[in-house]
């Protein structure tokens, strides 16, 4: 397993996989019951973030309200047999003003539909993520840490 460590730069091989997808789950909590939801993302490649689209009144943007601490997966749209592969991951939903053109502009640009689409932007700073690939029964499990 290799490990990195840095303030904000994803390794190459897990940033693609990230930005080569396009949905995810994320998962909150309030007290001691889970919740978990799904979406679709951009990605802030340079501030290591994801931007989803919500509601201020669903019922995980309300649990973030109290609790900024998620965790959540993605998976390859690709999956087979012989081939797995995918990321845990654990982040912060913040709000940064300073994020928001560049969120926007991620999103919007991925997603035209979405202007559409009633809801705000929420910007998810990834802290951790376990990235494993599995080739042909061979594990590659890459991990990185903010």
């Amino acid at each position: 397993m290799v490990t990195t460590s840095d303030t904000a730069t994803i390794s190459k091989e897990i940033l693609e996989f990230i930005v080569n997808n396009k949905f995810g789950s994320v998962c909150c909590t309030s007290g001691n019951k889970p919740h978990c939801f799904s979406c679709f993302y951009a990605v802030l490649e340079e501030e290591g973030c994801l931007v989803f689209k919500s509601s201020e009144n669903s019922t995980h943007i309300q649990i973030i309200a109290g609790n900024n601490q998620v965790a959540g997966t993605i998976i390859s749209s690709e999956i087979s047999m012989s081939k797995i592969e995918g990321i845990q991951f654990e982040g912060t939903i913040v709000n940064k003003d300073t994020t928001t053109l560049q969120a926007a502009k991620a999103y919007y640009l991925r997603y035209p539909f979405a202007v559409a689409v009633p809801g705000r932007l929420w910007v998810l700073r990834l802290n951790a993520i376990k990235y494993t690939n599995t080739t042909n029964g061979i594990k590659h499990k890459k991990t990185w840490e903010r």
